[in-house]
């Protein structure tokens, strides 16, 4: 899986290269969030140490507001400098206490993809979908509930995605690509015109 990661985040580098300053500052698919916020975001535990990182989510007391105060800290540093630590810190294995690999790995995919979707279609993330089967799992596991789905988001759907013959769960179908069903899980949605089924509209409620 740290093969996948570190290809995941390299070819984001590779993808953000060329970006002009307006493209950077284009909104992403997180709300509020420019492409430079989340590409910070995606640097902060490297840009970082533990104890900022730890100290801000205690000033905070919630941990989305914590990453989001601490994204736009990062942001004031210019964006070739941020691709470049992505770059040296690919193979990192860092992530959040308790949480699998497949953490970090699903937050490039994500974020990515949240970056991707919105610059244009020539960015369009069409990698082998088959990296995305430890993100289905994690996404589908309880663990996932600590910072990525909320409990109760799955409850009565069938994810299928038809590009893995991956599925999960039982109830009205989400069927799509891996990635859309990914981004559908986390709340996107820009999935929604990939997705087919009685369960999308339940399932986009719900985010």
């Amino acid at each position: 899986m740290l093969a996948t990661l570190a290809d995941e985040r390299r070819r984001l580098v590779a993808d953000l290269r060329d970006l002009t300053d307006e493209q950077w500052q284009t909104p992403s698919l997180c709300a509020g969030w420019t492409v430079h916020h989340v590409l910070a975001h995606l640097t902060t535990a490297f840009a970082l140490s533990p104890a900022r990182i730890a100290a801000q989510v205690l000033r905070s007391r919630s941990v989305p507001a914590a990453m989001d105060a601490l994204a736009r800290d990062v942001a004031r540093r210019d964006p070739q400098d941020l691709l470049d630590l992505l770059e040296a810190r690919a193979t990192s294995t860092r992530r959040p206490p308790g949480l699998p690999l497949a953490a970090p790995l699903t937050d490039a995919v994500a974020h990515g993809t949240d970056m991707r979707w919105v610059l244009s279609p020539d960015r369009a993330d069409t990698a082998d979908p088959q990296r995305l089967r430890p993100v289905l799992r994690f996404l589908t596991s309880p663990l996932a509930a600590v910072a990525f789905v909320p409990r109760g988001r799955l409850t009565g759907l069938r994810l299928e995605a038809t590009d893995l013959g991956w599925t999960h769960g039982t109830g009205a179908p989400v069927r799509g690509p891996a990635l859309a069903v990914v981004m559908a899980a986390l709340g996107r949605p820009a999935a929604r015109a990939q997705l087919h089924g009685d369960g999308v509209p339940l399932l986009l409620s719900r985010c």
